[in-house]
């Protein structure tokens, strides 16, 4: 090639080669180190390629082509070589004392709040001299290289059911094969209630955002009512058969599962296994015998989940993606504009509903 012959041949072993076209390909990996190995492979498979020809290739200065042609002589690695840096101001145990701190109750240290901030924090070190002095931003920034954010919550349930494993790995186990039962015509189907849904009407008209600027809602409303969503999801299709309600009691409750039993979305099959939770709506000590007396075409096995464990509920799914879709925020003109958009809302999404 055109250009002075390079005055560093690079040879790899068969190990330094794989690990550099595997490093070459990669999306994760920094750029300067992808931009390194792909100038080291060039090197190394077209060793006629001039330093001007390679750098014209990756797209890279040539300077910068001879500096890793040499420095692969003195050290096979396309690392960054440590810099020296300011000398560090707060040593290790300092460091590593704040995050402890972080990972701690605020409240088990004396304090009233209920989260960490890097201003709390940084407060917090002083008064218990781990620092003469420390500012937020460097708590904060030790924090994110650690991916730790006390000031970030998330709520979480532990089932004090003691029988947990032994009613949740029934359930588990109908979810796993689901697809398989539903060719034997048997059906898997959740079922629970969404409550208290209110319509509230806006005082002031919702304005559409616009650059720089989000979808503005009124924050006064005037309330219109509440509706009860009742829901069935058939785990192995999807298909899912919801009807609202003024109220959520048994009467309520019965009057669905007569619905849902007589219609298409049952039509044909031999088994239905059906997963509660364990509700006062749904009662536990009447259900059975309710259902026993209905002389269905097919029968109905009860799966009652562990308590305080609804979460298990596949129909959950379906709840939580109507609140983020439809109910945030909740505002409707009335409890009829709130059913009609909820009913909408399951024909838009492809999955059956109850009729009006």
């Amino acid at each position: 090639m055109a250009g002075p012959k390079p005055r560093y041949a690079v040879k790899l072993t068969e190990q330094q080669y794989k690990e550099l076209k595997h490093l070459s390909q990669s999306h994760m990996a920094p750029w300067v180190e992808v931009q390194r190995a792909r100038i080291l492979l060039l090197a190394y498979e077209c060793p006629d390629y001039s330093n001007y020809h390679i750098a014209e290739k990756v797209g890279c200065g040539v300077d910068m082509v001879k500096k890793w042609r040499k420095r692969w002589q003195k050290e096979p690695s396309v690392k960054s070589l440590p810099r020296a840096g300011a000398p560090r101001k707060f040593p290790a145990l300092q460091r590593s004392q704040i995050t402890a701190l972080a990972c701690s109750n605020p409240i088990d240290n004396g304090k009233p709040w209920k989260r960490w901030s890097g201003e709390k924090l940084a407060q917090t070190a002083v008064e218990r001299k781990i620092v003469k002095s420390i500012s937020a931003s460097t708590v904060r920034r030790w924090l994110d290289q650690d991916k730790i954010k006390p000031w970030q919550y998330h709520s979480w349930q532990k089932s004090t059911d003691p029988s947990f494993v032994e009613k949740a790995g029934p359930v588990l186990d109908l979810y796993e094969t689901a697809q398989e039962l539903s060719q034997q015509g048997h059906a898997v189907v959740c079922v629970d209630e969404k409550t208290s849904i209110q319509a509230r009407k806006p005082l002031s008209e919702t304005r559409p955002a616009i650059p720089e600027h989000p979808v503005k809602i009124s924050d006064r409303y005037e309330r219109k009512g509440a509706l009860q969503l009742f829901c069935a999801l058939m785990v192995a299709t999807g298909t899912t058969f919801a009807y609202c309600f003024d109220n959520k009691c048994f009467a309520d409750f019965q009057n669905f599962l007569s619905s849902l039993f007589k219609d298409q979305v049952c039509k044909g099959l031999k088994f239905i296994h059906l997963i509660l939770d364990n509700g006062s709506t749904h009662a536990p000590k009447q259900l059975r015998k309710w259902i026993n007396s209905l002389y269905l075409s097919f029968t109905v096995k009860i799966h009652w989940l562990p308590t305080h464990a609804s979460w298990l509920d596949q129909v959950e799914i379906i709840f939580s993606k109507l609140q983020r879709d439809v109910l945030t925020p909740c505002y409707f003109n009335d409890k009829e504009d709130l059913e009609s958009q909820l009913m909408n809302y399951f024909d838009l999404c492809g999955w059956l509903k109850q009729p009006a």
